[in-house]
């Protein structure tokens, strides 16, 4: 499945594979850094890397209580159409410290 792969009705923008990847890096950019200088990573990309970042970034910033209701709301539908599954979105939850 690559970025951008029609899951219903609504585009998703990470795959499950992708961010698996994230994961593997323990969300550590320097060391996903460091592995490209090694081998291409075709799966994931800087791009797709700052996505993932900007939605941990919203799930910490509603965890530390600085998130209005309207921005919860937008950070659930920014969940569903980058990520598209629950149990993917659950796992992109739980690297929100």
């Amino acid at each position: 499945m690559t970025a951008l792969q029609d899951r219903g009705r609504f585009k998703v923008v990470i795959t499950k594979e992708q961010f698996e990847r994230y994961q593997k890096y323990d969300g550590d950019v320097e060391k996903w850094v460091a592995s490209q200088k090694r081998s291409r990573d075709e799966v994931l990309t800087g791009a797709d890397w700052s996505v993932i970042e900007k939605a941990i970034q919203r799930l910490q910033t509603q965890k530390k209580g600085f998130a209005s209701h309207d921005y919860r709301d937008e950070t659930e539908r920014i969940l569903l159409r980058t990520f598209g599954d629950a149990a993917l979105i659950d796992a992109v939850r739980t690297m929100a410290p």
